[in-house]
């Protein structure tokens, strides 16, 4: 007897979940070039202003993908 039969996720959560996960590695990994190029030559108050615009600069390069089909490849995987 099986009592969790009835008791399953949604199939459509397990397609938001890999692209949700790469949402913050390509931010950080903007953040991370953003710092490597110009963290030693800005100033300090200019490099934290610049900071955030860089991180939604990440969230663009992640969504036009995204709105793109690249949500089919993550579909495929399941």
């Amino acid at each position: 007897m099986d009592i969790f039969s009835e008791l399953s996720i949604g199939e459509s959560l397990l397609y938001f979940i890999p692209p949700m996960l790469l949402l913050p590695v390509v931010m950080v990994v903007c953040a991370t070039i953003y710092k490597v190029l110009l963290g030693n030559i800005l100033p300090t108050k200019i490099y934290n202003f610049l900071l955030v615009p860089i991180a939604l600069l990440g969230f663009f390069i992640w969504a036009i993908p995204m709105n793109m089909g690249f949500y089919e490849f993550f579909r495929a995987m399941f």
